[in-house]
């Protein structure tokens, strides 16, 4: 259909304000602000900001990194980093802690049943903290390496520092002591005595209470790295790092509970993921 043409058919649906264009540039401004102005609303909404909502959708649920959902029940995460306990008991103290802690016959680490919604599998621990040590000294915990290769004998760090921070799914009972999430800062040489790899901060490391978010039923904890975490008031002024430092070379995470009284500590986890 020539200009003309198109021109004739406009006049005839009453657009007065194409009566006499000049050209192709008049012809397409005038069609243009007509169809602005006869466009339902919910029609331009949705051309104009919807592609921009799902990209903004699509773009989080890219950054989105699951550590374990617990869907397969194994001691494993799908990076090949494994689960396991730990308590003072490793050091002399009388603390106890099940599943049992790895000795040098293997780690006996086991998920129970049943999960966090339609997953069948979470992490569940349960132990007392002892008397042996005194005040503040009494622990027991579980941690999670991020990968096969941040343990002894590689012990290579995970660069992390592009996440916001962590979320998990947590639920249980302390009827007194504290749990904290742990963020260890460790080196690339393995302790082969106690088989882990060695501390960098002495084990001052960036920490989160979470004992109040803790209850019966299962509740989300999410925890900014850069804004919540803090390293402990006792930390030596050698030992003091800079967060991003951490973040950029990370093997694990932690989840410790201390001086609980000889009262039992039961705490469920699932749903663990970086976001």
């Amino acid at each position: 259909m020539e200009e003309k043409d198109v021109i004739k058919k406009l006049e005839e649906a009453c657009l007065p304000e194409i009566d006499t264009p000049k050209g192709k540039l008049s012809l397409k401004m005038a069609l243009l602000e007509k169809a602005a102005r006869k466009k339902p609303f919910w029609d331009v909404f949705i051309k104009r900001y919807v592609p921009s909502a799902v990209l903004a959708f699509a773009v989080a649920v890219m950054t989105v990194y699951v550590v374990d959902n617990m869907d397969s029940g194994s001691k494993f995460n799908r990076q090949g980093g494994m689960w396991s306990t730990y308590s003072d008991a490793q050091e002399g103290g009388d603390s106890t802690v099940w599943p049992p802690a790895p000795t040098k016959s293997g780690n006996g680490f086991i998920m129970s049943s049943p999960g966090f919604g339609y997953a069948k599998y979470a992490v569940h621990v349960t132990g007392r903290t002892g008397s042996k040590f005194g005040l503040n000294y009494n622990y027991l915990g579980f941690l999670v390496r991020f990968s096969a290769e941040t343990e002894c004998p590689v012990c290579k760090g995970v660069d992390i520092s592009k996440y916001t921070g962590i979320r998990f799914k947590i639920k249980g009972s302390l009827p007194s002591g504290k749990l904290s999430f742990i963020l260890p800062y460790e080196s690339g040489e393995c302790d082969r005595v106690n088989v882990t790899c060695k501390s960098l901060t002495e084990y001052a490391d960036y920490e989160k209470d979470i004992t109040p978010l803790v209850t019966g039923n299962w509740a989300t904890v999410t925890i900014d790295f850069r804004n919540a975490l803090k390293q402990p008031s006792w930390t030596p002024a050698k030992n003091l790092v800079n967060i991003e430092k951490v973040l950029q070379n990370v093997h694990l995470f932690k989840w410790q509970y201390e001086n609980g009284n000889g009262s039992l500590a039961d705490i469920w986890l699932a749903q663990v993921e970086l976001y």
